[in-house]
């Protein structure tokens, strides 16, 4: 098989054919003008730019729950916490029926934070969401457009889109879109399925524009086992997201999804969809399949990305983790597989030397055994 360029690799695997090698991805490395977070990272970036396959993300203005009226019915603050490393930011959703305020503890070093308050503390606060007057942007193509020429054949870009589940669920928090996933399941339905309209109507534009190449959103892993039950899987996931991928196929896109978590109950679900790309597919102990498995189960109805855990970039030894790249790439070799770990490449602001060490071994042993004959 001739060698591909890095995106007609990527547009293989996404269109259903077996490239000339397993790809390999630094989940968000896109150019050279990347920030870093750290500069210790800056080397890890620009040989990600150099020799792996690269990803981009880019879309469109677009807001679920106020459309083109977000500037006047969402307002964001901070304010000062106690200990410098940390503030508050405070959204207020202005509503007609009244103000929806989710409080976020940010840190101000780059760390992860939490949401201290969330918007909907109530199910009647989906009704004040709801009460919302709804209408979407004038569509512009212009930030896929440049991404997509700027990249060229160095890779992809993927117009990324939100997800009604998730748009939902991101203002409830896990335990109560649980609960109220019983106690008040009709209301729960009523307003995703809004978002699935609003959703709709903006991948519709997009295809107007002439957007045909991968969409792609995040969000089913709040809606999987252990969280929730497969039922609601079906639901929340399945039922609304398979009429959009029928869709964007029909148009003659394709479809790549994010989704961490144990996707032993969910795998073939995410199949039958019709996804072309789910990512990450994690190993165990994180995951509940190992990607022979999981390939097992999905044969080539779709393609699988992944199987290197971030914890790994950061912890493991070189000959550890040498042995987890090349046991991936085995099974994925002669297959629809993109090597790529789990969660981005900054994901620790501040990195030891032996972890910017392993993203160097992972971009060159991973790339160079990719390119290797099969043993």
């Amino acid at each position: 098989m001739a060698t591909m360029t890095r995106r007609e690799r990527l547009a293989a695997i996404f269109a259903g054919r077996v490239p000339d090698r397993p790809a390999v991805k630094v989940w968000g490395v896109s150019s050279r003008h990347d920030a870093c977070v750290h500069p210790a990272f800056a080397p890890v970036r620009d040989r990600a730019v150099e020799l792996t396959d690269l990803v981009r993300y880019a879309g469109a203005p677009f807001d679920l729950y106020c459309g083109c009226q977000a500037l006047r019915c969402i307002e964001t603050r901070t304010e000062p916490t106690a200990d410098p490393a940390w503030e508050l930011r405070i959204t207020t959703y202005h509503t007609p029926a009244g103000d929806l305020r989710q409080v976020f503890r940010a840190s101000t070093r780059g760390r992860p934070g939490y949401i201290l308050e969330y918007a909907l503390k109530e199910p009647g606060d989906i009704r004040r969401l709801l009460s919302i007057p709804y209408a979407p942007y004038p569509f512009s193509a212009d930030q896929y457009l440049r991404a997509e020429r700027e990249l060229g054949d160095a890779g992809i870009t993927i117009f990324s889109i939100d997800h009604a589940m998730y748009g939902l669920q991101r203002l409830i928090g896990s335990e109560n879109f649980a609960l109220w996933s019983v106690d008040c399941e009709p209301l729960l339905s009523e307003a995703m399925a809004v978002f699935a309209r609003r959703l709709e109507q903006h991948v519709e534009a997009a295809i107007d524009a002439g957007i045909r190449g991968v969409y792609g959103w995040v969000g089913p892993e709040l809606c999987i086992p252990p969280l929730m039950p497969p039922a609601a899987f079906e639901r929340y996931v399945f039922d609304l997201d398979a009429p959009l991928v029928e869709r964007i196929h029909s148009a003659g896109g394709r479809v790549w999804v994010h989704s961490h978590g144990r996707m032993r109950p969910v795998l073939e679900r995410f199949a039958d969809m019709g996804i072309d790309v789910l990512n990450p597919i994690e190993p165990p102990p994180m995951g509940d399949i190992t990607l022979a498995e999981a390939f097992a189960r999905v044969e080539d109805r779709m393609g699988l990305e992944g199987n290197i855990e971030t914890h790994d970039l950061m912890t493991a030894s070189a000959e550890d983790l040498r042995a987890k790249i090349h046991a991936a790439l085995d099974t994925g070799r002669g297959r629809r597989f993109i090597l790529c770990p789990s969660s981005g490449y900054m994901e620790n602001v501040e990195p030891s030397p032996a972890e910017i060490a392993n993203w160097l071994l992972f971009i060159e042993e991973g790339v160079r055994y990719a390119g290797a004959p099969a043993a």
